[in-house]
């Protein structure tokens, strides 16, 4: 059924915490009569109150229930429905008792549901920090995110306090996933973004190493090395691989919600939350947090120039010391791809396929404009554009590529920004 966050989310639209008033008085009255109605399979809460034309509070607090979650078969109590509907059929006067932003589409309606096929939800008790615990113990336990655990307790990780109590969030577990389609009910995201995922990312059915160096598993899946034990020898199924993905994509999406709350992720454009997920799942959380000028913008409703910042195209490279640094750069030729940073062991390297996936998600989330995409993102995309063919020569010369390839992997990249900005970037 829907959780907490969809639920919240119906409030916001419907202004749901005014009428609340307005019930709370009624109720002062009298007690109203009541009908009874069979929860059916994919029915929730809200589908059932506003069938009947009253609040999902209504319907709760007539039934005793304190949570959001309907059993099939459930009978529940349905007030008969007063001259002060919460769902009407006509425009309500100012001093209605709620303000109505939009109208909630049967699609969105649909969706959700769907991802109840797909996703169980555990509402979990706090936690008391013991001795020895650390967030990626405790996350591992609940099956949820450590940076999730973080930031809902605002803890900092190297100073967890025995004995003192936390907040654990609801863990999200992923079922049923066969397919692709699946995963896209299941988390969301659109279907488009997914099948793109799924291509930059590639399928692996066995265990595999990246250009970096990091084990990896069905669709970008990068492996702890409990998990490379585990897997070795291993040929997962595509249902695994697709069940894997939609979990790590719901794991990515609360840490997502975290660091740029949960009301700012609800009215972000399906479009900007495919791109802002992609960031993540490419660049990881940290690298998204500390790219404040980027969920800054998100927070404010900027998303001209939240999708303008979504430009980071390099690598962290971290080493045990600044002579093992040094000895990596000495492999390269050209060292114009890496920034060494002021800890002296920590370095940054510029990729071109990184300045190509930033290009991606800036077309994509770019749809929200249609065919006339700002002039602010034009010139962010064009400024990627041209340090990707910069780095790719530099990665030529390195012979990361080889130099007989050159002109077609140029060629290819120019075939797809031009695709993806309707030839709105200038090639080379």
């Amino acid at each position: 059924m829907f959780g907490l966050g969809f639920l919240d989310f119906i409030a916001d639209l419907f202004g749901f915490s005014s009428d609340k008033k307005i019930e709370q008085k009624n109720s002062n009255k009298k007690q109203l009569p009541v009908t009874y109605h069979k929860v059916k399979a994919g029915e929730t809460l809200y589908s059932i109150a506003k069938a009947n034309g009253i609040s999902v509070e209504t319907l709760k607090a007539a039934n005793g229930i304190k949570d959001d979650m309907l059993s099939v078969g459930q009978n529940l109590k349905i007030p008969t429905k007063s001259s002060e509907t919460i769902f009407p059929k006509t425009k309500k006067s100012e001093n209605s008792g709620f303000q109505m932003y939009r109208e909630i589409s049967d699609e969105e309606i649909a969706r959700e549901n769907a991802r109840n096929k797909f996703v169980k939800i555990t509402k979990n008790p706090p936690y008391t920090i013991k001795a020895g615990d650390t967030a990626e113990s405790i996350a591992k336990q609940f099956n949820v995110s450590p940076d999730a655990i973080i930031a809902l307790n605002s803890l900092d990780e190297k100073s967890l306090k025995i004995g003192k109590v936390i907040k654990i969030p609801e863990t999200r577990t992923v079922k049923n996933v066969k397919n692709i389609n699946d995963v896209a009910k299941a988390t969301g995201f659109s279907l488009e973004y997914l099948k793109s995922l799924e291509i930059m990312e590639e399928k692996h059915n066995k265990i595999y190493t990246d250009k970096n160096g990091v084990k990896t598993i069905g669709i970008g899946h990068a492996l702890s090395n409990s998990e490379a034990k585990r897997f070795v020898g291993k040929n997962l199924s595509d249902s695994q691989i697709y069940t894997m993905l939609a979990q790590d994509l719901l794991v990515r999406e609360q840490n997502i919600k975290m660091i740029v709350g949960e009301n700012v992720y609800k009215k972000m454009p399906q479009p900007v939350k495919d791109a802002v997920m992609d960031f993540v799942f490419n660049r990881g959380e940290t690298i998204f947090e500390n790219k404040k000028d980027l969920v800054d913008s998100l927070k404010k409703g900027d998303y001209k120039s939240a999708i303008s910042q979504m430009d980071t195209d390099y690598s962290l490279m971290k080493f045990k010391s600044s002579e093992e640094l040094q000895a990596y750069m000495a492999k390269f030729k050209d060292k114009r791809i890496f920034l060494v940073e002021k800890d002296g062991k920590t370095l940054r390297k510029y990729l071109s396929g990184l300045d190509k996936r930033r290009l991606f998600e800036i077309a994509h989330a770019s749809k929200i404009y249609k065919n006339n995409i700002p002039k602010e993102i034009i010139s962010s995309a064009q400024n990627l554009y041209n340090r990707g063919l910069y780095f790719l020569s530099i990665e030529t010369q390195n012979r990361t590529y080889p130099q007989q390839a050159y002109q077609n992997i140029k060629a290819d990249f120019n075939i797809l920004v031009n695709d993806w900005f309707d030839g709105k970037i200038k090639m080379k």
